[in-house]
């Protein structure tokens, strides 16, 4: 089967690595009692009905933990269990995930694999989480350069505190990481995203339901002066803002985790969801998704029930603290503005002071 979209090259052989990944996860969904095969969707040998789930993303799909943290379940093996308990049927995990990947290498690398693609093309339900890599990478990126720093940051905490030292050192410089930063390039990942949905739509059955997470702010939590902040933010929601553009043109359907608070529920890095994150993200996708019509006799319409109710409430709690969420970014807007027009000014007069100064020295 071939239904990868031309505009994203050659394909990059990495079967080997995917099929050894595939039977570690294998192992551990076993115990859970969810399979997960890279064929078995594929394959239509049985008479057995059968769920098939595809995760697609980067490292909050994958489950990542740190090293000093409890080990975590992802979302999607929440999921698969929840599908499995009201639909009485055995669900099917194709879990592409991977930590630190970019809509770039999604696209150049995991969506150009026949076997993804054969198990989209089978797929009942599709969810995708991508897009925090890109911009990660664009502040450690963007953090080198302002600071003059030839050191590849690891990780974008490293470029904060870097950063933050050398702000501290030099104010002025806020002023030429908050410009890089809101010069962000939403054309290409526009270009990225249409790409994205390109491939999976040239694989996708019609009929399956698809659910895209927006992307929430990493830095909500850090020390920021207000003015980057506020940029960052800016920049998150007009990336969020493309991923709602393309929903009807592409159907699938979008979990808002940009104002649902989910921040309050992460690990220590203050990045990645902690178990209650990943559990948030789990109940907010089956509020977007029709879990009717995985709905069957044998099924526990107890357990169904539950889980609608749980995400109902739980999408209800999202929408009051996005509220807040939104007069909260609101005022750091204005503080932010304020800042920026402070630092403005602030240069100006530096300038002017300057020039004095030679002007004097010159007169003498």
């Amino acid at each position: 089967m071939r239904c990868w979209t031309e505009r994203s090259g050659k394909t990059v052989g990495h079967k080997e690595r995917l099929f050894l990944r595939a039977a570690l996860i294998c192992i551990a969904l076993l115990l859970a009692g969810i399979h997960s095969d890279l064929s078995v969707c594929a394959a239509d040998g049985g008479t057995e009905e059968y769920i098939c789930y595809v995760a697609l993303g980067d490292s909050i799909p994958n489950g990542y933990y740190g090293k000093q943290e409890p080990e975590i379940v992802g979302y999607p093996i929440l999921l698969a269990g929840d599908l499995q308990k009201i639909s009485g049927k055995r669900v099917h995990l194709g879990r592409f995930t991977k930590n630190g990947l970019t809509t770039k290498k999604l696209n150049a690398n995991m969506l150009a694999e026949p076997s993804v693609q054969e198990q989209i093309a089978q797929a009942d339900v599709i969810t995708l989480t991508i897009g925090a890599n890109d911009l990660m990478n664009e502040f450690k990126k963007v953090s080198r350069e302002i600071l003059g720093n030839e050191t590849r940051f690891a990780t974008a905490d490293e470029a904060l505190a870097a950063l933050q030292d050398g702000i501290t050192e030099n104010p002025l410089l806020l002023m030429s990481v908050a410009a890089e930063i809101g010069g962000w390039d939403y054309a290409s990942f526009e270009e990225k995203w249409i790409l994205t949905m390109e491939n999976i739509a040239a694989c996708r059955d019609r009929d399956a339901q698809m659910a895209v997470t927006t992307i929430y702010n990493p830095m909500e939590h850090r020390e920021l002066p207000g003015t980057l902040n506020a940029v960052v933010e800016g920049v998150i929601s007009g990336m969020n803002e493309i991923i709602w553009k393309y929903a009807k043109e592409y159907g699938y359907q979008v979990v808002d985790l940009y104002d649902s608070g989910i921040e309050e529920n992460t690990q220590s890095d203050g990045l990645h969801p902690d178990q209650d994150g990943q559990d948030m993200i789990r109940v907010l996708i089956e509020h977007e998704l029709n879990l009717d019509a995985f709905q069957s006799d044998e099924a526990d319409e107890e357990a169904r029930r539950e889980l609608e109710e749980a995400a109902a409430k739980k999408a209800e709690e999202a929408e009051q603290k996005r509220l807040k969420e939104q007069r909260k970014r609101m005022l750091h807007r204005i503080e932010g503005a304020g800042a920026l027009l402070l630092i403005a000014a602030g240069a100006v007069l530096l300038v002017k002071k300057r020039r004095r100064k030679k002007q004097m020295v010159s007169g003498a």
